[in-house]
């Protein structure tokens, strides 16, 4: 559907926009944990253990821990992700819902406080990559100085680890975008009565042998989410069981998006999987209608 690859553009372009925002803030706190770890390095006298113990601190704040009463660059930037993709879950919802059913549809919003919320889960993820970060990047200082390697040979290893940081922020980006547009969407297919929604694949390089079997498929709307794996592309579209308040057109896209789907995973190597199965990253594995 075009509607919906559209949306799926617009949101990867705030995804782009965002990975740029965000590497930038995490090479600025780089550079400046990197000017720190040189005066410790300096001071090799110092004892190991309270050494390695202030450098932990210090490479701490790569990602800082998130404080409800204040907001930094790395809140800001997940929330405005969140809020566009918000937005953008809600207006494609609104679109498609006119083509399931008629007559007027109830206006929804998003609180914001779901947006905090979620940008924080967000920041709290990368977080996470951001200790293991601070704790290796500590070892690598200290033990570079006991084997006395030059100090822009240990901070090129700690560029490294900072690479892997990055790596897992685009991951987190891309998953958490997928998460707030699929949400927002949900909760306006909730509002307006929708119970039926249709799981719609991207049908090109990015289809996987996940959600491919899933394509088309009609599920009961509060049992499924989606992102069902990290980076998902997928979305589900409302649907009816009733085919008089479908719109022609849209009742039709079902089985040509199927075929669109296998076309497309027919060129992969990747083995389809079974629906009846769950896997392991899957908290719920709904069966389709």
């Amino acid at each position: 559907m075009d509607l919906l690859e559209r949306y799926n553009r617009a949101l990867r372009t705030a995804e782009d926009g965002t990975l740029r925002m965000l590497n930038r803030v995490l090479d600025s706190s780089f550079n400046n944990l990197v000017r720190r770890a040189r005066i410790q390095i300096r001071s090799g006298a110092a004892d190991p253990a309270q050494r390695n113990l202030a450098l932990l601190q210090e490479f701490r704040q790569l990602v800082p821990a998130y404080r409800p009463d204040r907001t930094d660059a790395y809140d800001r930037i997940f929330r405005n992700l969140v809020q566009t993709a918000n937005r953008y879950g809600l207006t494609v919802a609104d679109e498609l819902t006119g083509l399931v059913q008629t007559g007027p549809r109830i206006d929804v919003s998003i609180p914001i406080e779901a947006a905090v919320a979620s940008a924080a889960q967000a920041k709290g993820f990368l977080r996470k990559h951001g200790e293991t970060f601070a704790s290796t990047s500590a070892e690598l200082v200290t033990r570079g100085i006991v084997e006395g390697r030059p100090t822009d040979a240990i901070v090129q290893d700690m560029r490294l680890r900072l690479g892997v940081v990055k790596s897992r922020a685009d991951a987190i980006v891309r998953t958490e975008s997928l998460r707030a547009y699929n949400d927002a969407s949900n909760s306006y297919y909730a509002a307006q009565g929708i119970d039926l929604v249709m799981y719609y694949t991207t049908a090109d390089d990015r289809s996987c042998a996940i959600c491919a079997p899933r394509a088309g498929q009609i599920y009961r709307r509060p049992e499924i989410k989606v992102p069902l794996h990290p980076r998902c592309r997928c979305y589900l579209a409302p649907w009816t069981d009733n085919p008089e308040d479908l719109d022609p057109d849209y009742a039709a896209m079902q089985k040509a998006h199927q075929r669109e789907v296998a076309r497309a995973l027919a060129t992969s190597t990747r083995e389809p999987v079974s629906l009846n199965k769950a896997g392991v990253f899957e908290q719920i594995a709904p069966i389709p209608l």
